[in-house]
């Protein structure tokens, strides 16, 4: 089955650290690496899962996006989290438009 996306998304590797607050455990921080994007959202891979509905801060060397984790699941030993960003990034698509 083919899946068609509702707009355009870019690869676009870059290192990027996420954080969320766990009701169980507080203020949770990990590592990852944010694989594509687009304007309203991103692909993002992290060693430990992320709740759906979770509202998550993903930081980079340039600025921080909120968002929703929209779905989580196994891929290549990592999980790979998606997020809608909770408002558009209109610059997603410029060259150097990093995080």
């Amino acid at each position: 089955m083919r899946h068609t996306r509702s707009e355009p998304r870019k690869v676009f590797l870059c290192r990027i650290t996420i954080t969320w607050e766990s009701e169980t455990d507080g203020l949770k921080s990990q590592s990852g690496l944010l694989e594509d994007r687009s304007r309203s959202g991103a692909g993002v891979s992290v060693d430990d899962p992320i709740p759906v509905g979770t509202a998550v801060k993903i930081r980079g060397r340039k600025r921080e996006l909120s968002a929703i984790v929209k779905y989580c699941y196994p891929k290549n030993m990592r999980y790979l989290v998606g997020v809608r960003y909770d408002e558009v990034d209109e610059g997603w698509a410029t060259i150097r438009a990093g995080l």
